[in-house]
């Protein structure tokens, strides 16, 4: 009995496909270490804005008194938590404060940065992605603007006194905003495609399964799969070569693994019945589906750009 059969058209399905990606996943000790870094971060801005209280409230939206010292001419004094002073150190507070200010406030992005090395935001999350990785310079906006226009308002200040408080309010404004931008974010993707790699090579090499970690050194810009590296071996600043984790790369200030190096690869070798002896490679596949194959006596050289490691 002859079956029927309906002729059906084929046609490309149009479903994305889900995207394969390596999540990143800190460890515990990282991640305790990054918010560690994150309350301290708010501890100077916290202190920084505490500052900035005292110059406008204690300072600038002060109202003079005319004093007479006992024998003396007049003269314009402030109050200050419950003294006075008079117009040069008035002038000198204010200088002196806005300066403390912007350095709590650079110390803390600082901080901050470090924090969001170890444990940073998904790429995916744009906005979060933006604001945790921008908030120091946030944060110095906030904190600074006000500052900057109430000094410029200022009638207390005498003859050229508002130029140069008004020129070093504003460098400090642009130093803390300029060292609060992160000009190379790091995403939690970036650090999972990197550890991804790391642990393959690690595991290619018999150090074992889960294996994370990588060198550097003082100076140097990226970091290394392996202690031998021609660039760790070079002059650098104390000599040392460190060992960690790739978040604590990251915290370090290394923002990504050496696009080349001279790690040799030590394959596995199994031997069939006959004597025949293969040799493994190992190969990953990166966030961006890109794939790094690591086989014997060759360089582990994912794509892209040239790497620049010069240790001082």
């Amino acid at each position: 009995m002859a079956t029927s059969q309906t002729s059906k058209k084929v046609v490309q399905s149009d479903v994305a496909p889900k995207e394969t990606e390596t999540k990143w996943q800190p460890s515990a000790a990282d991640r305790a270490a990054a918010n560690k870094y994150r309350y301290i971060a708010a501890a100077f801005w916290l202190v920084a804005i505490a500052v900035e209280c005292v110059v406008i409230f204690g300072l600038l939206l002060a109202k003079p008194f005319t004093s007479t010292p006992q024998g003396g001419d007049p003269v314009t004094a402030y109050p200050f938590f419950g003294t006075t002073i008079q117009q040069t150190a008035y002038f000198v507070w204010i200088i002196a404060l806005i300066i403390v200010c912007g350095v709590l406030a650079i110390i803390g992005s600082q901080f901050w940065k470090k924090a969001n090395r170890m444990d940073p935001a998904s790429e995916k999350e744009k906005v979060r992605f933006f604001v945790q990785n921008q908030l120091g310079a946030i944060i110095s906006l906030i904190a600074f603007i006000p500052l900057v226009i109430l000094v410029l308002m200022n009638k207390n200040l005498k003859g050229s006194q508002k130029g140069v408080a008004s020129g070093i309010a504003i460098v400090v404004l642009l130093a803390a905003v300029l060292a609060g931008i992160e000009y190379s974010p790091v995403s939690s993707e970036s650090l999972g495609s990197q550890q991804a790699l790391v642990i393959a090579y690690n595991q290619a090499m018999g150090n074992g399964d889960n294996v994370d970690q990588v060198f550097w050194v003082k100076g140097s810009k990226v970091y290394h799969l392996c202690d031998d590296a021609s660039a760790l071996n070079l002059t650098s600043q104390d000599m040392n070569i460190y060992s960690g984790t790739v978040s604590q790369a990251n915290g370090a200030g290394l923002p990504r693994l050496a696009l080349t190096t001279e790690c040799s690869f030590k394959p596995d070798v199994t031997t069939d019945a006959d004597g025949n002896k293969t040799v493994s490679s190992g190969t990953v596949t990166l966030a961006d589906n890109t794939t790094v194959t690591i086989t014997d006596g060759s360089s582990v050289t994912p794509p892209t750009e040239t790497p620049t490691d010069t240790p001082s």
